[in-house]
C-alpha cells in the first residue's frame, strides 16, 4: 500500500489555517452585504469585531473538524495511507462545505431575524413545505451572496492541502519505539489544542463561550453577528430547544391586554440625579431582620445590623421579589425589564437579541454609565452583558489589579472591592457629568468564607454557614457607606438596592415558590427625594426598577419594560403585579392573591399573604376571585408577548414601532 509524504498533523493545520481564512472572510462579506445596518460601525471597530470573532472561528471550526483532528493525529500508522488520507480529505471537504453554506446563507436570513440563525430555526420552519421555494427565489433576489458562497466553497475544495504520494524507495518510518513516543504526546497536544478552541481559552475561571460572549467586542448588541458566525450559534443551541408558540390572543390584540412599551406622563423638566444601584449577591428577604420582626416570637434579630438601620431611613417594600433564580437573571431584569421565563435569557440562544437597557437610555442622556464586579472579568459574561445594553466601562478583577485581595473563589473580597468602589465613584464624580454606576458583590456566596483577619469572632455564626457571610457582607456595605457620605456628590444620589436572587435558606416561612423569589428592594435618598417608607400596599420587583427609576428622574421618552413604574400615579392606569416563573410554573402576584401557571393552564391559587407557606390551593373556590378573569389574561399576555418578543428580536421600542 502507498504512503504519505506530508505528515498529517500538517496537513490537518493548514487546511484549518485555510478554512480560518476563509470564515474570516465571510465575514467581512456578511458586513457588506448587511452595511445598513451597521452604518456606525468604523474599521477600527471591525479590527476590534475580527479579533474577537477568531474565537468564535475557531470554536466553530474545532466542532466541525474534532473527527478530522482526531483521524489525522490518531497515533496509528495507517494514517499515513493514501486510502485513509483520501477518507479524512471527504469528511473533512463535506462537513466544511455545509458550515459555509449556512454561514453565507444566513447573510441573507439576518435581513429577518436581526441576529445570527440559532437551532431554533429547524423547530420553527421544520414544517414549512416551501422551503425550497424560498430558497430558489432568494438565489435570484441575494445573487451576490450565492455568488460568494459558491466561490469560498470551490476555493475551500481547491485549496485543500493534499498528502503527497511516499517515493517507494523512499525510508521508512522512524523506529517504532520513536513513533510511539512522539505521537501519541502529538495527539496529547492536539486534543488540549481543541479543547481549548472549543471553549474559546483556557482560563478555568471562565465559561466556554456563548453568543452572549461576543458582546463583548461589540458597542451594540446587533454588532454582535459579526462577531459570531452560523456554525457556532447552531452546534452551541443544537441540544436546546426554542419557545413554543403561545397563541392565547391574536398578536393585533396582544399589546390591548398587556403593552411592554411605556409612555411616558412626566412633562416636567428631566433631573439628572446620580444613581447607585447595588446588587448584592443571594441576599434573601429572610436574612434581614428589618423585615422578619415577628419571628421566633419578635426576638429574630436577622444577620444585617447595618443594612436594618438603613432601610428604616429607606423607601421600601414589604413584599418585593426577584424575576429569576439566578445570578445571570437579575441584571436582565433590573435594566432592561426582561423577566427569566423558563430559562435564562442571558444563557438562551436569544441572548443576542437586542435590548433597550437603563445604561443606554442613561447615556443618551449624558450620563456616565459604568458596572463593578470583584471577580474575573470573563466571570458568567457579565462584561459582554453589560456592554450590550449601554455600560461604557467595566471594572473587574483586572481594573482592581490586586490579588492579595482575592477570596480564593470567586473575586475580591467584598470590603476592599467596596472601597475601590467608592474611590472611582469619586474619580468619576469630578468628570462634572451625572453618573449610574453598578455594584454586584460577591463574598455572600459559597464556600461563606469570609477573610482571615476576621477570624476572632467578629461576625458570629448563625443556623447555616450562609449567615457569617452574610453579616460579612452588612459589614462591608456599613464601610462603603461611611466612605462615600462624606463625597459632595452623596446627597444628590439615588442608591438602590436589591439582591440578585435568593440564597440557602433556614426558615420555613420561605421554603416555598412565594419565599424562593423574596428579597429586600429599597431606594434610598440621602438628599430626601423620597420619604422614609415600608410600603406594605405595592409590590416591587426588579423589573420595576428601570420603570421606576425614569420617573423619578422625569426621563420623557417611550421605552421598553415587562415590569412598571411602582409610583404611577394613575390608578386606573396602575395595574399592581409580579412576574416570575421558576422552571415553566409562571406566577403571577396581583394585591394579595399569587396564581401558578403550569403547561399552559391554571394550575394554583394563593392568598400568600395570609398563607405564606403556601399550603392551601384555592384553585377549587375560583369563583371566590372576581379578580381571577384580569390575572389570567395578564399572565397570558405576558408570556406571549415574551415569547413572540424573543423569537421575533422585538424587545425595543423601535423595533415595535417597525413591525
Amino acid at each position: 500500500m502507498e504512503n504519505i509524504r506530508r505528515q498529517p498533523v500538517l496537513i490537518m493545520a493548514v487546511n484549518f489555517a485555510f478554512a480560518m481564512l476563509l470564515y474570516m472572510a465571510e465575514r467581512w462579506f456578511f458586513f457588506w452585504m448587511n452595511h445598513a445596518t451597521f452604518q456606525d460601525v468604523t474599521f477600527s471597530d471591525m479590527m476590534t469585531i475580527c479579533g474577537g470573532g477568531l474565537r468564535f472561528d475557531i470554536s466553530a471550526l474545532c466542532y466541525l473538524n474534532i473527527l478530522c483532528i482526531a483521524m489525522q493525529t490518531i497515533p496509528a500508522k495507517f494514517r499515513d495511507r493514501v486510502g485513509y488520507q483520501r477518507v479524512v480529505k471527504y469528511i473533512y471537504l463535506v462537513i466544511n462545505t455545509i458550515g459555509i453554506f449556512i454561514n453565507v446563507a444566513d447573510v441573507v436570513y439576518f435581513d429577518f431575524g436581526g441576529r445570527r440563525t440559532t437551532a431554533t430555526f429547524f423547530s420553527e420552519f421544520g414544517n414549512e413545505n416551501n422551503i425550497g421555494k424560498i430558497l430558489l427565489q432568494s438565489v435570484t433576489q441575494y445573487w451576490p451572496v450565492w455568488i460568494f458562497g459558491v466561490a469560498s466553497i470551490f476555493l475551500l475544495w481547491k485549496c485543500y492541502y493534499n498528502p503527497i504520494k511516499r517515493n517507494k524507495h523512499a525510508d521508512d518510518y522512524a523506529t517504532n519505539g520513536v513513533y510511539y513516543t512522539v505521537h501519541p504526546l502529538i495527539f496529547v497536544l492536539a486534543m488540549a489544542l481543541a479543547i481549548g478552541g472549543l471553549r474559546g481559552g483556557y482560563d478555568l475561571k471562565m465559561h466556554p463561550i456563548r453568543q452572549d460572549s461576543a458582546d463583548i467586542y461589540c458597542k451594540k448588541p446587533v454588532q454582535a453577528a459579526i462577531v459570531l458566525n452560523t456554525p457556532f450559534t447552531i452546534i452551541t443551541t443544537i441540544h436546546k430547544t426554542g419557545y413554543k408558540n403561545l397563541e392565547f390572543y391574536p398578536s393585533e390584540q396582544l399589546e390591548t391586554v398587556f403593552n411592554p412599551v411605556h409612555q411616558s406622563s412626566d412633562t416636567a423638566t428631566m433631573r439628572k440625579p446620580n444613581i447607585v444601584v447595588i446588587l448584592m449577591e443571594s441576599f434573601s428577604r429572610e436574612y434581614v431582620g428589618y423585615f422578619n420582626k415577628d419571628l421566633d416570637s419578635g426576638k429574630f434579630e436577622g444577620y444585617t445590623p447595618f443594612l436594618d438601620s438603613l432601610l428604616g431611613q429607606s423607601y421600601c417594600f414589604v413584599n418585593s421579589f426577584a424575576n429569576g433564580i439566578r445570578s445571570v437573571d437579575c441584571m436582565p431584569g433590573v435594566f432592561a425589564g426582561i423577566p427569566r421565563y423558563i430559562e435564562p435569557y442571558c444563557y438562551y440562544f436569544y441572548s443576542n437579541n437586542t435590548l433597550q437597557g437603563l445604561p443606554e437610555m442613561l447615556g443618551e442622556e449624558g450620563y456616565h454609565c459604568a458596572f463593578f464586579h470583584g471577580a474575573p472579568n470573563t466571570t458568567l459574561g457579565f462584561k459582554g452583558f453589560t456592554n450590550s445594553i449601554g455600560f461604557s466601562e467595566y471594572y473587574g478583577m483586572d481594573e482592581f489589579n490586586d490579588d492579595s485581595e482575592f477570596d480564593g473563589t470567586w473575586s475580591i473580597w467584598d470590603e476592599p472591592f467596596f472601597q475601590y468602589f467608592a474611590r472611582e465613584s469619586d474619580r468619576i464624580a469630578k468628570n462634572g457629568k451625572p453618573f449610574l454606576l453598578t455594584i454586584f458583590s460577591a463574598s455572600s456566596h459559597n464556600p461563606f468564607k469570609v477573610p482571615e483577619k476576621y477570624d476572632d469572632g467578629r461576625f458570629p455564626e448563625g443556623t447555616i454557614p450562609m449567615h457569617k457571610a452574610v453579616r460579612y457582607a452588612d459589614y462591608s456595605l456599613k464601610k462603603y457607606f461611611e466612605a462615600v457620605s462624606q463625597y459632595d456628590w452623596y446627597k444628590n444620589t439615588i442608591f438602590v438596592f436589591t439582591a440578585d436572587h435568593t440564597g440557602p435558606g433556614s426558615r420555613d416561612e420561605y421554603a416555598n415558590e412565594y419565599g424562593k423569589f423574596r428579597i429586600p428592594i429599597f431606594f434610598y435618598t440621602p438628599g430626601g427625594q423620597l420619604p422614609a417608607k415600608c410600603d406594605s400596599a405595592r409590590l416591587m420587583q426588579q423589573m420595576d426598577i428601570t420603570p421606576t427609576l425614569l420617573s423619578m428622574i422625569g426621563y420623557d421618552k417611550p421605552y421598553f419594560s415587562y415590569g412598571k413604574n411602582v409610583f404611577e400615579q394613575d390608578s386606573a392606569k396602575y395595574v399592581n403585579y409580579v412576574f416570575n416563573d421558576l422552571n415553566g410554573q409562571t406566577m403571577y402576584y396581583l394585591d394579595t392573591l399569587m396564581i401558578e401557571y403550569k403547561n399552559e393552564a391554571l394550575s394554583g391559587i394563593f392568598d400568600y399573604q395570609k398563607d405564606c407557606k403556601l399550603q392551601n390551593n384555592l384553585i377549587d373556590r375560583h369563583n371566590d376571585f372576581p379578580q381571577l378573569p384580569f390575572m389570567e389574561s395578564q399572565i397570558k399576555a405576558i408570556m406571549q408577548s415574551y415569547v413572540e418578543g424573543m423569537k421575533q428580536n422585538t424587545l425595543t421600542t423601535q423595533s415595535r414601532t417597525a413591525k
